[in-house]
């Protein structure tokens, strides 16, 4: 897939003579992680996002032409036992990832904001117990593709319509024809929408309604 990259990343990239930092935006419950997989904190899009250098790994970046799921792994290593126990306590699930790439110049400093490269939920966290080295936290993320691929249990009722968006009236009569058989068209047209050819009358075209 072709990226927007703006033209001062795309010269850069074209010499060759650049460095790559991933950047991973972790919307969690409790609030926003902004990490990256150097060291040091950069400063961009009005957020400090911290380093984690050989502590923190992402796995490779996969897309295609085809419309398929695609996930990443997110590893943090070397925390303690109650960091580590924090975020298994969160309720992570579905909840965004974003990943950037950012490209640095020779003084290590950002050529330009960085560019969304992979946008998804996370799916699943395990903890790795650790010894001396403490524990390690790997993060499982799916694209926006995945939920294509995964049943809903959303109901079509205006009682759910109601817990989304208060005050709508899309499904109010709902409740009044659950069970209803409707059919379209004459009396004797079995049901079929607009009945048999012929007149145009209104009523003919009139649905009536069976339980």
């Amino acid at each position: 897939m072709s990226r927007g990259f703006p033209t001062a990343v795309s010269d850069a990239l074209s010499a060759g003579h650049v460095a790559l930092v991933t950047f991973a935006k972790l919307e969690f419950p409790s609030g926003t992680t902004y990490a990256h997989n150097s060291i040091g904190t950069y400063t961009w899009g009005g957020q400090n996002w911290l380093g984690v250098g050989d502590l923190g790994e992402i796995s490779t970046l996969e897309e295609g032409s085809e419309i398929s799921p695609y996930k990443i792994t997110l590893t943090l290593s070397g925390l303690d036992a109650t960091l580590s126990g924090s975020a298994l306590n969160e309720d992570y699930y579905m909840h965004p990832v974003t990943i950037y790439l950012g490209v640095l110049n020779a003084d290590d400093e950002l050529i330009a904001d960085p560019t969304v490269m992979w946008v998804g939920a996370m799916d699943q966290m395990n903890l790795t117990v650790g010894a001396d080295g403490g524990d390690a936290i790997q993060l499982t993320a799916e694209s926006e593709l995945a939920r294509f691929d995964k049943a809903s249990n959303r109901k079509y009722t205006d009682s759910q319509l109601q817990a989304d968006s208060p005050g709508a009236l899309a499904f109010e009569f709902m409740p009044d024809i659950e069970g209803t058989k409707i059919r379209w068209g004459s009396a004797d047209s079995e049901g079929i929408i607009g009945g048999g050819g012929g007149s145009s009358s209104p009523e003919r075209h009139r649905p009536t309604y069976e339980r």
